[in-house]
């Protein structure tokens, strides 16, 4: 059965991996270790209903810290906490491969090459490795899709209203994919009104544990909104950039030279960042000039496009919030199922090329990671070396975790 879409499902796994190889080079900051700090505290003492200030100076909601206090609970480690996150986000990969194959063809195809190209770029990847609460994110987006496939299930309809409702609790780039989702349901009237109360039924005791929290940000005054975050275009801007995955600006700025010389001097990465930006450019400016009918609400993949990336878009916009790599999360499925289908209008095996060229700047810039002790830019020192340097500054010390 399977048999037809080997190739890209064989991609898709090898993302799976790519999530998992060498989980002690992840990231290990302020952020993190303060994220494995409040989660052992929610163990022991219960669930918080404020989560950590956020960087716009807003506090998050408790539940942000949830997931990481159930997996604190397993088993008390950074090292394990942040394996958590790479094995749910593999579950979110599962789970979209799963509702791609509940289509017919041509569009069970495309939805499975551009979950290949998701699943292998170097941003969702990365996402994939961090003790952050919205590093869960694709999660949430998982479920919601599989709800509106299963929408005839009052049960699956209950789960994603509750799923729905915890996305903006999550962090605050899930109101937003939450509410494209819901609002693209309502304008392009996809469910009845008893599917509607079912999808409530959900997501009002969802809302209950998130009212102090906004209570808290209300008595917080102020807003992080301003007029020119609209027009600087950042969410539009930053599809083009992290869909492809060759934005590692984000993660390691300082080291983009260094590394596009990589391994010795060769320049394998900046031949395949040449080749991956030449066919997403390429693709576009074809498609543009032609059109394709996929974008359209009433095609399949057209509603997804509009419920993930364009609704969202232009809730993210016009909130006037500034816009990170991280709110992307979110998009990034759909975003990349839009580009599989640019690519492939435009070139016979253009998604088979791409994919490899994901596969290989992925790998590259992971076993650069792998090399390094230190990366200039966001992603520091990572976890393994810091544990190395503890090890060697004091031979007596233990591993981070907690002392229970």
């Amino acid at each position: 059965m399977l048999k037809p879409y080997r190739f890209p499902i064989a991609i898709v796994v090898a993302g799976a991996l790519l999530r998992c190889i060498w989980p002690a080079d992840m990231e290990w900051k302020f952020d993190e270790q303060e994220m494995f700090r409040l989660a052992g505290e929610a163990w022991k003492n219960g669930l918080p209903l404020i989560g950590m200030p956020s960087g716009a100076g807003l506090p998050n909601a408790g539940f942000s810290i949830w997931p990481f206090a159930l997996l604190y609970g397993l088993h008390p480690s950074p090292l394990f906490m942040a394996m958590g996150v790479q094995w749910l986000n593999v579950l979110a990969l599962a789970l979209m491969v799963h509702c791609a194959l509940r289509y017919d063809e041509p569009v069970k195809t495309k939805l499975l090459w551009g979950l290949a190209m998701y699943a292998v770029s170097l941003m969702p990847v990365l996402f994939a490795r961090k003790i952050w609460a919205q590093d869960l994110m694709p999660v949430f987006i998982a479920v919601m899709w599989w709800g509106y496939l299963h929408r005839n299930s009052w049960s699956a309809l209950l789960v994603t209203g509750v799923f729905c409702a915890f996305a903006g609790q999550l962090h605050l780039s899930g109101f937003f994919y939450a509410g494209g989702f819901l609002l693209a349901i309502l304008f392009f009237k996809k469910f009845s009104k008893k599917q509607w109360l079912w999808l409530f039924a959900g997501a009002i005791p969802a809302t209950l544990p998130g009212i102090p929290w906004v209570l808290a940000m209300l008595s917080c005054g102020g807003g992080i909104s301003h007029i020119n975050n609209i027009l600087k275009l950042e969410y539009w801007l930053r599809l083009l950039t992290d869909t492809p995955g060759f934005n590692m600006y984000y993660f390691a700025d300082g080291e983009w030279k260094t590394f596009m010389a990589f391994p010795g001097g060769m320049y394998l990465p900046l031949i395949h960042a040449s080749g991956i930006a030449g066919l997403v450019l390429f693709g576009m400016f074809k498609t543009i000039k032609t059109g394709f009918s996929e974008i359209m609400p009433s095609h399949p993949i057209g509603f997804l496009l509009f419920a993930f990336v364009i609704i969202p878009g232009l809730l993210i916009t016009f909130s006037g919030i500034p816009v990170r790599s991280h709110y992307m999360i979110g998009a990034l499925p759909m975003a990349s199922i839009t580009l599989s289908v640019i690519v492939s209008i435009t070139y016979k095996y253009g998604n088979q090329l791409i994919v490899i060229l994901q596969v290989l700047f992925t790998v590259f810039f992971l076993l650069f990671i792998h090399q390094s002790n230190t990366l200039r830019g966001d992603y520091g020192t990572p976890y393994r070396k810091q544990l190395t340097q503890t090890s060697e500054n004091h031979p007596n010390s233990r591993p981070l975790q907690d002392p229970d």
